[in-house]
């Protein structure tokens, strides 16, 4: 509870060194911790999000496991049948929009179960961390 004391006196300190109102000062608080929440650490270079595969071993992965029945852009090739599903343009773009995890993990699960006949199964090929980097590559196209 003295804490809080503390806390509220230092506020009413600001307040009154700065002459702000309150809503100034709520703004001025909320963008500062926006901005601190927002800071990357210094390790953060080399650290990549989805759990140490980066942006090139997604991409080498693309090549090898999905280019050939995908196409290199996410564009599959006329001559393969059936036709594997196209993983760009507008459609896309709009399911990450609007479905955000909801078609990440749709994605993230028909990679590493496979669908029908058509799309093989990658669970024994690739970890979670490569499915994963898989579905933020598709996502970027």
């Amino acid at each position: 509870m003295n804490e809080n004391r503390n806390f509220i006196s230092r506020f009413q300190i600001a307040k009154l060194k700065l002459n702000l109102n309150r809503n100034q000062l709520y703004s001025i608080l909320l963008i500062c911790l926006f901005c601190f929440s927002c800071r990357s650490t210094p390790d953060s270079k080399n650290v990549s999000s989805d759990g140490g595969v980066d942006e090139n071993r997604a991409n080498l992965l693309w090549d090898q496991k999905c280019a050939v029945c995908h196409g290199v852009d996410g564009t599959p090739k006329d001559s393969v049948f059936p036709r594997p599903k196209k993983l760009r343009g507008f459609g896309i773009k709009m399911g990450f929009l609007f479905g955000g995890d909801k078609m990440r993990e749709g994605i993230f699960k028909t990679i590493r179960d496979g669908k029908n006949q058509t799309m093989p199964s990658f669970k024994e090929e690739l970890s979670e961390e490569e499915i994963r980097a898989l579905v933020k590559r598709i996502e970027r196209f």
